[in-house]
């Protein structure tokens, strides 16, 4: 039935409207609509045009990367909650002098057909500060904290001290490590409210994400153990957190006294952790502090390991096992109800 409406034009008119950048792909990622806001957000350099490249734009990896996640997670079971139907991200202009926030999501196409997609970029340039001094300072309170609780974990698997003199050196660490992470927690929340921080994480759940790094591992011929307890929530950057596990497997695998690589993904009270177990050498905590200063190529800023760790509240430490095996583990915090 004619309607008598134009709906490109109604189309048009809608995109218009949005105070955001909206930009319309087919599957190969060439551009077939935007709005005004767009241009704007890319100052026209490029200009955007019918046919051109996103890539062209922006960064294509944080892309693909949302993509084969929504992919993933469409194509997954979820009998627990309703998950969002976009991918949110971060991501850059292609010489990374402007940040976005964007969500990703699949237009509706026929099921033997790839998807076009949408893109809706919001410009977070006001905020978003890759290199945020004060941020960095204080997030240096990690690292005591770190070692706090590796010294503690530490300490439960040797036996050989005796109980009374265990259980007094154990209940020091454990109250001076809550102490730190309340005042350190205290801090940040300050800190905040201060700089009034918007998040460029996004929620997500550790069925989902657990499974999604296993299939990636699964690449490197790397086998991903999962937890069976219930899933829990998390807010994670999961293509920094990416980057970061690539950027560790590779740095382990390179190293020939070190093999039979594997991966643990699990559940803790308050934290759910990626473990690499390996048979050989262990990881000095001087040599984890260097691992954390290098850059990640590909990052969004060209961020560190620390900052793309700190940025989700997350750390990295290392332990060595009594089975000869060594451990190097990065936990993230579970997201608070």
């Amino acid at each position: 039935m004619n309607t008598g409406i134009d709906q490109g034009a109604l189309l048009n008119t809608l995109l218009h409207e949005l105070k955001d950048g909206v930009i319309v792909c087919d599957p190969d990622a060439k551009i077939r609509l935007f709005n005004q806001t767009a241009e704007a957000l890319f100052d026209q350099n490029p200009p955007l045009s019918h046919g051109s490249s996103l890539y062209s734009l922006c960064l294509q990896a944080p892309v693909e990367h949302a993509l084969n996640l929504l992919q993933y997670q469409e194509q997954e079971p979820n009998d627990h909650d309703v998950r969002s139907p976009y991918i949110q991200f971060m991501n850059a202009t292609v010489g990374q002098e402007k940040f976005f926030r964007c969500r990703l999501s699949f237009l509706p196409s026929q099921p033997s057909r790839k998807s076009s997609f949408v893109i809706i970029l919001e410009d977070v340039n006001s905020w978003y500060k890759p290199d945020n001094l004060l941020f960095m300072k204080i997030e240096e309170f990690r690292a005591p904290m770190t070692n706090l609780r590796a010294a503690v974990e530490s300490l439960i698997e040797h036996h050989e001290m005796s109980p009374v003199m265990r259980s007094a050196f154990e209940n020091v660490l454990v109250q001076e490590s809550l102490n730190l992470t309340e005042t350190f927690e205290s801090l940040a929340r300050s800190c905040n409210v201060l700089m009034q921080a918007q998040s460029h994480l996004a929620a997500t759940d550790t069925d989902m994400l657990f499974g999604y790094v296993t299939d990636h591992m699964r690449t490197k011929k790397i086998a991903v153990t999962s937890s069976s307890r219930q899933s829990v929530g998390i807010n994670a950057d999961s293509y920094g957190l990416l980057l970061v596990l690539d950027f560790l497997a590779d740095k382990i695998l390179l190293d020939e006294e070190k093999s039979g690589l594997s991966c643990e993904a699990h559940i803790g009270e308050q934290f759910i952790y990626f473990d690499f177990i390996w048979s050989g050498k262990f990881i000095p905590t001087t040599a984890v502090e260097s691992i954390l200063e290098e850059k990640i190529e590909g990052s969004i800023g060209n961020l560190t390991v620390s900052g793309i760790l700190h940025s989700m509240e997350g750390d990295l430490w290392s332990q060595q096992q009594e089975n000869s095996c060594s451990t190097l583990r990065l936990a993230l915090p579970i997201a608070t109800k």
